[in-house]
């Protein structure tokens, strides 16, 4: 969700009341000590669970299909902007500070629960744009795996596309495609360069994400030196397909940015959304104990 200029009612909205809670918390705090058992703390409470009930209500509504009331893009802005008052609006319940162990619980949960939704909203409205900038190779999160083979396969084509255009041909118009070992000269070179590839290049290539970051591979800034070492080794007619091997490995290295920023937005998720739960929840039972006490 991206955060433009579609949100300013929001915004306003928000900011108005929080200056007309603010109004009504100040005299009533310099007046009586406050506390969230007087009237004027009820409310800011019951006006808090409220806000935390709707914005669970986004849950269920992606949950569950059938419910469909309102456009998505409507009920992520509502999500964001109420979610994001019921912190203040929980501060003038309690009056700034917790009594009693589920009293600070809340509180605590409460601004963790807003501060993480924040940042979620971050995320974002950052992560396409990061996205596009910087993954120009992004594919669907679910075909990484089959695109990790086949740019090993494609890696083995260049690689081999190495040796055959240091072959020489063989009369007319023919092509005598040699192993590694046997181009003429160049033996050694070839036979390092097949070792770099079947020790660095194809383990990457071939490795899930934990695993890739920490070989020397991923690091762009050596591997394209590793590259241009090879390169000074051969002769120019084989640059071409040595730098199409770096330029599978970097596709590599932008499916692994594309896997840190996927797991960062879902590792977002799986914080958010147990923590709003357990404040939910909570906020009930206190509620209930609050009223009954």
């Amino acid at each position: 969700m991206r955060i433009d200029k579609t949100h300013k009612p929001w915004l306003w909205f928000t900011v108005g009341a929080i200056v007309l809670s603010t109004i009504v918390y100040v005299p009533y705090a310099t007046t009586v000590t406050p506390r969230g058992g007087t009237g004027i703390g009820i409310t800011f409470g019951v006006i808090t669970l409220g806000l935390m009930v709707f914005a669970a209500l986004l849950s269920v509504r992606k949950r569950f299909p059938v419910i469909r009331i309102g456009r998505s893009y409507l009920w992520l802005k509502a999500h964001l902007w109420l979610g994001f008052l019921a912190l203040p609006m929980m501060l003038f319940h309690a009056a700034f500070h917790a009594r009693g162990l589920l009293a600070f619980i809340l509180f605590t949960l409460t601004i963790v629960v807003v501060l993480s939704g924040v940042y979620g909203a971050y995320l974002q409205h950052t992560l396409p744009s990061k996205m596009f900038r910087e993954v120009p190779y992004e594919t669907i999160y679910d075909q990484i795996g089959v695109i990790r083979e086949q740019l090993v396969k494609e890696a083995e084509v260049h690689v081999t596309n190495v040796t055959d255009m240091l072959a020489p041909a063989r009369g007319a118009g023919a092509t005598v495609v040699l192993t590694m070992l046997t181009v003429p000269e160049l033996g050694e070179e070839v036979a390092a360069f097949n070792l770099f590839f079947e020790a660095e290049i194809r383990p990457y290539l071939a490795a899930d994400r934990p695993q890739a970051v920490k070989m020397t591979m991923y690091n762009r800034t050596r591997a394209a030196e590793e590259f241009d070492n090879y390169r000074k080794l051969f002769p120019q007619t084989a640059w071409e397909p040595i730098t199409a091997v770096q330029d599978v490995t970097e596709e590599k290295r932008q499916l692994d940015h594309q896997l840190r920023l996927h797991h960062l937005l879902h590792g977002w998720l799986l914080c958010h959304l147990p923590l709003s739960a357990a404040l939910l929840l909570l906020g009930f039972i206190h509620a209930v104990v609050a009223l009954r006490y």
